[in-house]
């Protein structure tokens, strides 16, 4: 059953067939949660409410957009406001980050490799991790879902309802910001 079938029956009162869209989205929620907070809890509890707002609020989906450009923008809008009312602090980069490699980004190991190879990549992987959560989240949301979730620049752009232009700029911005705290990091 797609997308919108799912949601016409919510709306006419059929509460259990939510647990579908719910079953189908969870990880795509969780993950951006995850990847711009870096704490496995507030990504629960992110993921949560963005899926409470979602049900709260099928009547207003507009079906003309994809529903999980409409759910990211829903989770993105409840990660800033956490943001803005400072439940979310900023990571420093002199802070050792919570996450073991394999959770922020699964990149595969070449069994050829040395060890001193290995433990390079990881700690050049904490350091990129780093960097990216020191970022403000108007530029850490682009890298995100550009490089993170592979999302392309129109997907960006409806998501966070910019034009965009301001999507490209944002993200060479931010890019930008990457290159020279890479550079003082290292």
């Amino acid at each position: 059953m797609d997308d919108l079938k799912i949601i016409e029956a919510c709306l006419l009162g059929n509460r259990q067939i939510f647990s579908r869209l719910i079953d189908n989205y969870k990880n795509m929620v969780y993950n951006l949660a995850y990847r711009m907070c870096n704490n496995s809890q507030e990504a629960e509890d992110i993921s949560q409410e963005a899926f409470l707002h979602t049900y709260q609020s099928l009547a207003r989906f507009n079906p003309a957009y994809k529903f999980s450009t409409w759910l990211y923008q829903i989770t993105l809008n409840i990660i800033r406001d956490r943001y803005k009312k400072k439940e979310i602090d900023y990571v420093s980069l002199d802070i050792p980050i919570e996450t073991d490699d394999s959770e922020f980004y699964h990149q595969p190991t070449d069994s050829s490799n040395n060890p001193e190879q290995i433990i390079s990549q990881k700690e050049n992987l904490r350091i990129i991790q780093q960097a990216i959560y020191s970022l403000p989240i108007k530029f850490r949301e682009v890298i995100v879902l550009r490089h993170l979730q592979d999302l392309s620049y129109i997907e960006i752009a409806n998501i966070l309802k910019l034009p965009q232009g301001t999507v490209k700029i944002r993200l060479y911005r931010a890019r930008e910001q990457l290159k020279k705290i890479l550079k003082t990091s290292r």
